[in-house]
């Protein structure tokens, strides 16, 4: 197969941006990272630098590294790969450009509506290949570790807004698959976003209250226990808010024996994955972007009207 001569830009350069950026930069794809102060710096003297968790080999990837983005530098994809507590002060910096691709992988609730601003016909949703934590320049990290429930899926998914399966995606997913990225085409994407990141808001509401020792987290059966109601009511709330929960196979824990349930749970949130995607990630990385998505499911709870007890115990650990 051609290589594909597609210019690319990947704003964000923490776990997820800097896996994405170097092994589509191995795979000789024309990448840049856009990233700003310390990291700049690091990533242009030193190279994106990553330590595979599991094994401790570590690789050094020289990729081209910008600091800004104007109006008039066109890229065929613009990757945008940030935490969603720090999409707001990006937009209007992407509304301005006139690159025609802009696809958000990221943690959502809201579907195309959160990026609304930059024009609906430009963008394209996906999710992450990695997971873990950054230590200065080093990035800690296993590929697909932020795409476990992806693994569920099948691959990590990307989609159009209105599920068309474009030409414009089907390039995209090629892309990444030339570079040894798991991503499939989907036509739910945004379903795909919303169960996983109401999932995953849950889990971290009840790891805060063990201070993400997951360990502790998985032997709490009672824990577990609201943990499998939370769950079953958030299949309520993404319902009755237009979301299909996908993948399909998840709707199975609506019947599925509340007892195997837990012990699934358990087995689940103790294991070195989750302490890689959630623990490593959640709360050393991402603090600040979960108590946001706490705000957020709150705020989706309340326009259902439903009435969620279970859900509401944890999204509160996010107001202590």
């Amino acid at each position: 197969m051609d290589m594909d001569k597609a210019r690319i830009l990947v704003i964000g350069a923490g776990v997820n941006g800097s896996v994405c950026a170097a092994s589509l930069h191995k795979a000789g794809f024309d990448v840049t990272v856009l990233a700003r102060g310390q990291r700049y710096e690091e990533l242009r003297n030193e190279g994106i630098i990553i330590e595979n968790s599991l094994t401790h080999a570590r690789s050094m990837t020289k990729v081209p590294v910008t600091q800004a983005l104007e109006p008039d530098d066109i890229y065929d994809y613009i990757l945008v790969v940030i935490r969603q507590d720090q999409m707001a002060a990006l937009l209007p910096i992407l509304a301005r450009n006139r690159s025609a691709n802009i696809v958000f992988m990221a943690n959502d609730l809201l579907g195309a509506e959160a990026y609304a601003a930059i024009g609906k016909e430009r963008i394209l949703l996906g999710f992450v290949f990695g997971g873990g934590k950054r230590e200065g320049a080093v990035v800690y990290a296993v590929s697909d570790v932020g795409g476990v429930l992806g693994a569920l899926f099948g691959g990590i998914p990307f989609g159009e807004i209105n599920g068309a399966k474009t030409e414009r995606l089907k390039r995209l997913v090629a892309i990444f698959r030339q570079a040894g990225l798991d991503a499939q085409i989907s036509t739910r994407t945004a379903d795909y976003l919303a169960t996983h990141t109401g999932m995953v808001t849950l889990m971290v509401g009840l790891g805060i209250k063990y201070d993400m020792d997951l360990q502790a987290l998985a032997r709490d059966k009672a824990g577990l226990g609201l943990l499998v109601d939370a769950l079953r009511e958030m299949f309520k709330v993404l319902q009755a808010s237009g979301y299909q929960v996908t993948p399909p196979k998840f709707r199975a824990m609506q019947w599925m024996p509340r007892s195997l349930m837990i012990a699934g749970l358990g087995a689940f949130i103790g294991s070195d994955m989750m302490k890689l995607g959630m623990a490593d990630w959640s709360m050393s990385q991402a603090r600040d972007e979960w108590f946001y998505f706490g705000k957020e499911f709150e705020r989706l709870v309340e326009k259902t009207g439903l009435a969620v007890p279970a859900i509401r115990k944890l999204l509160a650990y996010y107001r202590k």
